[in-house]
Parts: structure tokens; sequence; C-alpha cells
């Protein structure tokens, strides 16, 4: 019985993701102004706030002081990023969605979870954690950038600089909200109630698909064996590396690996 209530609980929770991605798409095409991406990933970081909120509620007598410190520091970080490419609206938002998840994924981290260096204080540990994202990261960079090259044609270099410090928001803050948080969650709902193989491989679909899926809710309308194709690609080229690095190391590896992805994008012009 109480298996069954929680892979109730998971079947849910996927169905509410599938209902909020249709009806973004569907809202956005009454609305015709295109905001397809816009209104598929707000929604979806929107439900994934009520879900930290309730994992902080059942976890609260273990907040404490470096929970809040730490999760204040890597949302204003990702939040200063962010406003250099969105409206500032939109950048408060993921502020309070990323200090949230932060809380929420830290709150339900623990041996054989998701886990945060900054959390356990293991600070001597994030500079290696950095090396070994880079180093993991780079062959996956060289794809991204040529898939872009490829589609996009030729496109002016960015400031080496500028580059780096628009990475840092796609990095930290997706890492967090959509990884760190909801492969913690998904953990916490299952751990002792089936086999820990099961746990993790649902936990790695949570961490992937929704992820992906948000990218491109508009190519289910026109193309949809592209979509399936995108949704395999970036899942298995991306989603997937960036979660294995949060569950075999920890949530510093992944914002590592994540943000060399981007910065080598946007350096490269795209």
């Amino acid at each position: 019985m109480t298996f069954r209530k929680h892979f109730l609980d998971i079947i849910l929770l996927l169905a509410v993701f599938i209902l909020l991605y249709i009806f973004s798409i569907v809202y956005t095409m009454s609305e015709q102004d295109f905001k397809f991406t816009y209104r598929a990933w707000t929604w979806t970081e929107l439900y994934i706030l009520l879900l930290a909120l309730f994992a902080i509620y059942k976890k609260l007598r273990d907040l404490n002081l470096r929970h809040i410190t730490f999760g204040i520091l890597l949302a204003a970080i990702s939040y200063l990023s962010f406003i250099q490419w969105i409206d500032t609206f939109t950048a408060a938002i993921n502020f309070i969605v990323t200090f949230i998840a932060f809380l929420g994924g830290s709150l339900l981290s623990g041996e054989n979870r998701n886990k945060s260096l900054l959390i356990l204080q293991k600070y001597k540990s994030i500079f290696k954690s950095f090396l070994i994202g880079v180093m993991v990261a780079l062959p996956f960079a060289l794809i991204n950038y040529i898939y872009f090259r490829l589609t996009l044609g030729e496109a002016e270099y960015m400031n080496i600089f500028s580059a780096g410090f628009l990475a840092l928001a796609p990095g930290i803050s997706e890492e967090i909200i959509f990884r760190f948080f909801i492969m913690n969650f998904i953990f916490y709902l299952l751990e002792g109630k089936i086999e820990r193989k099961y746990s993790v491989i649902i936990s790695f679909f949570f961490g992937v698909v929704p992820h992906s899926l948000i990218h491109f809710p508009e190519l289910w309308i026109h193309n949809i064996p592209g979509a399936l194709f995108m949704l395999i690609s970036t899942g298995f080229l991306f989603g997937l590396p960036m979660a294995f690095l949060q569950y075999k190391r920890d949530l510093e590896t992944a914002i590592t690996f994540h943000w060399f992805i981007d910065f080598i994008r946007f350096f490269g012009g795209y």
C-alpha cells in the first residue's frame, strides 16, 4: 500500500507537469504572442517553487543560517547575471525560485542524494569540482558550439568576461531548480519504498526530461519528430551528464559543467 501510494505521488507529479506544459502551449497559441518557452519555463519554475515550499515546511526544523546564506548568495549571483539579458521582473522571479529551491534541495540532501559542498562545508573541494566540471564539459561544449555554428551560421565573438558572467545565470539557477531540488525531492519521496536503483532512475528522469522539454515547447506544434529528436539528443548529451554529476559528485561540479557549456556558446556569439 505504501509503495502504491508513493508510486501514485510520482504519477501525480508528472501529470501536473504535463498538464502545465500542454496548457502553456495552448494558452500561448490563443494569445498569439509566441511566448511559448517563456510560459512553459515560468510555469514549471512556479510549480517547482510550490514543491520546494512543501519540502521546507516538512524539514523546517533542520533549516539553519548556512542554508539561507548560501541560498541568497547563489540566487543573487544568478540574478545579477540574468538582468543582463532578461527583464528585472523575470530575473526577480528566478531569484526567488532559485533561493527557495536551494533551501528545499539542501534540506532534502544527504548521504546517497544530491549534495552541495557549500552546505557540507567542504570549501577546499570546490576548486577540484570546478576543474572536473570543466574537463568533463569540454567535449560537450564543443558539440554544442558546432551545432549552433552549423544551424545559425557564423557569429561575432563576445567579450570573454561578459560571456563568462552571462553563463552564470543558467549554470546556477537551472542546476539548482531543475536538478538539485527536484532529484532530491524524488529521493525523499521514494527512499526506503522501492529498490535504490529504481529511485535513481526515476530521479534522473525528473532531473532530465522536464528541463529538456521546456526549451522547445513550440516545436511540438510544427515538427513532432524534430521535437522527439531534440528531447532525446539534449537529454542524453546535456541533461543526463548534469544529473549524473550532481548525483555522483555534487551540485558545484554540475554548475561548472553547465556554466562552461553556455560560456563557450556565448563566447562564440550564440
